[in-house]
């Protein structure tokens, strides 16, 4: 076919605009021993062991950082104490976005459908594979102006997310059923599922260092949102180690798999095992709109 006669190709326009603060935005927060969800209701949150933190952390700076729900419906974290994160010390949280401060290992949470940063159907290549296009981004700043964000009022001690507010979120550790796997991380990795927070977490020497947040659809469906690995522990076969134990749990419980992620995708095209799992429907959509 000559090139005057080749049909440009077409790109599916999709979006993830949704209301204000939409989408259940979160922050999982986990240590040795301690563990709970912080939910964001607030245009401004402070996290740090001080007195009058939003989300007061034991053994961290008495402000080591924030996170600013900005007029565009981002949310946005500034690290003001040492710590890893997932691109950088200022930087447009993601859900699956982790950080840490101190002792503790933080991810952040938004369900998908809100999430500006990730088109219906994930990014081929990940994040930083071709954007597909979306609808223009709503005008969120003439109801939500800069001038009008604002921190949450000042809590009581009693009222504050912490160790005291802590709830007893079920985790199961999953166990490996597979006893040779060409792809398996040289890392020992422990995968558990905190389905009260609705991740499956990523544990290397009792530290939280990835995870794939969750949506349950119905009572057969499980929604995979997002693979995230912190920087140091990339390349060494984390991502893949956790899918493996993710959908071999999905298939212990006699669901199939909503897959948004990319990572995921590819995990299934080199493993044919696993694609029974798929939801075939809803794979025709979403794969309908993954290739640029």
């Amino acid at each position: 076919m000559s090139e005057q006669n080749a049909t440009p190709r077409r790109h599916t326009v999709t979006t993830t605009h949704a209301g204000w603060g939409a989408g259940h935005p979160r922050i999982l927060a986990t240590s040795d021993h301690e563990r709970y969800v912080h939910e964001i209701r607030c245009d401004l949150i402070h996290i740090g062991s001080a007195a009058d933190s939003d989300l007061e952390l034991s053994a961290t700076d008495a402000l080591h950082a924030r996170v600013l729900h900005e007029a565009n419906d981002e949310y946005v974290l500034t690290m003001l104490g040492d710590g890893a994160t997932s691109s950088g010390r200022h930087e447009v949280l993601r859900t699956g976005s982790h950080f840490t401060a101190g002792p503790w290992q933080l991810i952040f949470l938004r369900d998908e459908y809100a999430d500006h940063g990730r088109p219906y159907g994930g990014r081929v290549g990940g994040e930083a594979g071709h954007q597909r296009p979306q609808e223009p981004r709503p005008d969120y700043s003439r109801e939500h102006p800069a001038s009008s964000l604002a921190r949450c009022a000042v809590k009581h001690s009693d009222q504050r997310d912490g160790p005291g507010q802590t709830p007893d979120l079920g985790r199961s550790v999953l166990h490996d059923a597979t006893t040779d796997s060409s792809d398996a991380s040289p890392l020992t990795v422990d995968v558990l599922n905190d389905e009260t927070a609705g991740i499956y977490e990523a544990i290397v020497d009792g530290a939280t260092i990835g995870g794939i947040p969750y949506n349950l659809v119905g009572a057969d469906r499980i929604a995979l949102l997002a693979v995230s690995v912190l920087p140091d522990f990339r390349g060494l076969g984390v991502s893949m180690e956790l899918i493996r134990r993710a959908l071999d749990d999905v298939r212990a419980q006699g669901r199939t798999v909503i897959n948004y992620c990319p990572v995921v995708h590819t995990f299934i095209e080199n493993n044919p095992g696993y694609a029974d799992l798929i939801d075939s429907d809803h794979h025709r959509r979403v794969a309908g709109r993954a290739r640029p």
